[in-house]
């Protein structure tokens, strides 16, 4: 190896090497006290075919512990002793180690990063690092012309792809001059846990270490002469030193048998500009090893959504064209071993813009949105970002609702990302997309084209009793009976309840008519959405519809002429072609049908109870007959059934007089009573005359109660005190 960097083919002049000969004897000869001297340092070698054919046995018998051969150069280099040094050092258990004299190339960053790429790729190719063996180790003693940020990134791509594929940290040969002055003396390197292997030629009992003592971590290998004469070498050679005794101890490990695990995510080095290279670069993996690795460049919506492969981009580095202008750019890195293999993507680049155009453009749409997804309540639907001169690097979304001919737009609350999943709200309507990118050059938007009609989602079969509410599919149960179906539409009922539908057939309602919708552990808020009860047949002629939602009191459905159920509506019933009842609700309720006009007819029900108030004073009249007459008049809200009953001052219950006496209407002839009842099937105004009988009724105060209960139990009551001279 050539400090200075000379190829593989001319190593020094021969009047060079006679003098590196002569001052280095020199050296050893005065020198014994210096590093060489030190037994806690095991000795070593680097070999090439400069050093021609090698007796490996006598350079173990000569004390050597470890050797590291040259394997490549460049990407077209391979050197024809390499296999002959492995087997021979390896079999005289002399611990060897491949490297590769690197070439550094490439204009921009991508270029580098593809370049480095490439060589470590090439390099591992010929040369194979097997456990047992020594790291693998980079000879950076050239340029290529390269600035010291650019060589320092060549440097990095370079042990990175090493340590990518082997999962072992490759060294790095230089100088400490040739670091300072061409790199900058940059730590970058060493900062990433590779190891320095020195080329330092003193005679001082340590070597001087650039990159501020690389990072703190010092020295691993040192070539403290380039000529040292060695047994089994027929001219002088490259002399080395191991910071430590076991050069065994620095082996490969053997490589892990697990699938490939990712660990750092694989990424894009480039501006993305049409005919400017990017370079990928495969990350960081877990588990099995050794890696090989292969790539599919893909061309994605400029978000870096819904991707495509693009045709025979395959390899490490890729040009844009022009048809990717707009489009951002994602790589499918696949790491296999030779048991398995995993697969990783990079995140997206920002849109490709078009070639000599500046990323910081403001932003320009190309192509429009587009919507994709199956158009039907329930559905998962995507917005593509549209593609996008102007290189943007930030999209919002607003989904907007616009009706059946996709005009009169509007926006949908919360819908602001490229994901939504229709609702019942969508049924009927179009929808359409609008998408903001933002760049350095500022924003702009761009809507898709209005979707087709969003129709319902297909009915599952029928379920007897109940069914649990599932994710994305609609809703159908029935009652054992056939009576009755619910159904609803993906969304309305959250997902994992059970929905119930029963038959009953106790209390006002007609026979056969019953039906309960039940959903436990349902919120009190209800139903997001409507669900729908339909009848199997129509209701016999001169009959309600009611509904109950606390299952004693029933109400009338309020009628619909068409659906949907208006906003702020909880319940609404409209009727089709067969005379049959559809019943739209936002609750779980009860439904009954009832005989019209009869007792329980829930259009005389009041939703507050009966109400019952006195509309005027309660007046008492002494007829010439003996007779005493009460007079008032009240009210109820409701049907009702009222019971009168009057008793004396000494809690006595005083008989009434059937006639003449009037309780909403004339009590029916007949023996006294000892209460009035009557039985009123329409809410409003109840007249009140009651008869008594006066030869029978002492002086003093008397107690008339009047007790009222509509169909459902709610009760009423109401007290008048009067007095008898």
């Amino acid at each position: 190896m050539s400090i200075v960097g000379f190829s593989s083919a001319v190593r020094c002049t021969r009047l060079a090497c006679l003098f590196a000969v002569v001052v280095f004897a020199a050296f050893v000869f005065a020198g014994a006290s210096g590093a060489e001297a030190s037994t806690s340092r095991a000795k070593g070698i680097d070999v090439s075919n400069w050093n021609g054919t090698i007796n490996w046995t006598k350079v173990a018998h000569g004390g050597y512990r470890f050797a590291l051969g040259k394997a490549t150069e460049g990407t077209t280099f391979e050197d024809g002793t390499y296999a002959a040094n492995r087997a021979g050092s390896e079999a005289a258990g002399v611990v060897f180690g491949a490297y590769d004299f690197a070439r550094p190339s490439g204009s921009s960053l991508a270029a580098v990063t593809a370049s480095a790429t490439a060589q470590a790729d090439f390099f591992l190719a010929f040369a194979t690092p097997q456990p047992g063996e020594l790291p693998p180790a980079l000879d950076l003693e050239t340029t290529g012309k390269l600035s010291a940020r650019m060589l320092v990134a060549w440097t990095v791509a370079w042990t990175q792809e090493v340590y990518a594929r082997l999962g072992v940290h490759p060294f790095v040969y230089s100088s400490p001059a040739f670091w300072q002055e061409y790199l900058s003396d940059s730590t970058a390197i060493a900062a990433t846990g590779t190891p320095l292997w020195i080329a330092h030629w003193t005679s001082a009992r340590k070597p001087w270490v650039p990159a501020q003592d690389w990072n703190g971590n010092g020295w691993t290998f040192w070539q403290w002469t380039d000529c040292v004469s060695v047994p089994g070498i027929a001219h002088c050679a490259d002399g080395d030193r191991m910071n430590g005794a076991s050069p065994a101890s620095l082996a490969i490990a053997p490589y892990s048998l697990d699938t490939p695990t990712i660990s750092t995510p694989p990424s894009i080095v480039g501006t993305p500009e049409a005919g400017k290279r990017l370079a990928a670069v495969p990350g960081v993996w877990s588990g099995g090893k050794p890696l090989a690795f292969t790539f599919q460049w893909r061309q994605c919506d400029a978000a870096g959504a819904n991707c495509v492969d693009i045709a025979g981009a395959t390899r490490e580095s890729y040009r844009p064209t022009s048809d990717d202008v707009g489009h951002s750019l994602r790589v499918r890195v696949s790491a296999a071993t030779t048991t398995a293999t995993a697969r990783a993507n990079t995140l997206a680049t920002v849109a490709v813009s078009p070639a000599g155009t500046p990323p910081s453009a403001r932003p320009a749409n190309v192509h429009i949105p587009v919507v994709l997804g199956t158009l039907q309540v329930g559905q998962k639907l995507t917005s593509t970002a549209g593609t996008w001169t102007g290189s943007p690097t930030r999209f919002t979304h607003r989904w907007q609702r616009c009706d059946s001919s996709g005009l009169n737009c509007v926006a949908i609350a919360k819908a602001t990302h490229a994901a939504y999943t229709t609702t019942p709200d969508d049924l009927g309507a179009t929808l359409s997309v609008v998408v903001t990118a933002t760049g350095a050059g500022g924003s702009a938007s761009a809507p898709s084209v209005t979707t087709e009609v969003v129709g319902a989602a297909p009915l599952p079969p029928l379920s007897t009793g109940s069914q649990t509410v599932a994710k994305g599919i609609a809703g159908n149960v029935g009652t054992i009976d056939g009576r009755a179906t619910a159904t609803w539409q993906p969304g309305a009922v959250p997902v994992g309840l059970t929905v119930n539908l029963d038959s009953f057939d106790k209390g006002l309602a007609v026979v056969g008519s019953g039906v309960a919708l039940r959903v436990p552990d349902l919120l009190s808020t209800g139903f997001a959405w409507p669900v729908e009860i339909d009848y199997a047949t129509a209701a016999p002629a001169q009959t309600v519809l009611g509904y109950s939602t606390g299952g004693r009191v029933f109400e009338t459905v309020p009628t619909l002429d068409v659906p949907p159920l208006p906003t702020g509506q909880t319940v609404g019933a409209y009727t089709v072609g067969d005379g049959s009842a559809h019943v739209l609700t936002r609750i779980p309720l009860k439904l009954a049908v009832f005989a019209a006009g009869a007792w329980g007819d829930p259009t005389y029900t009041s939703p507050t109870g009966l109400g019952l108030t006195q509309q005027t004073p309660l007046s008492t009249f002494v007829r010439s007959d003996r007779t005493v007459l009460l007079v008032t008049r009240l009210a109820a809200a409701e049907q009702t059934r009222l019971t009168a009953t009057i008793t004396s001052p000494t809690g006595a219950t005083v008989s009434i007089l059937p006639k003449g006496s009037v309780l909403g209407s004339p009590l029916p002839a007949g023996r006294p009573l000892r209460s009035a009842q009557a039985e009123r099937d329409r809410p409003g105004s109840i007249r009140v005359r009651l008869r008594l009988n006066d030869r029978r009724l002492a002086a003093g105060t008397y107690t008339l109660r009047v007790v009222a209960l509509d169909p459902w139990g709610r009760g009423n009551v109401k007290q008048f005190s009067f007095t008898l001279p």
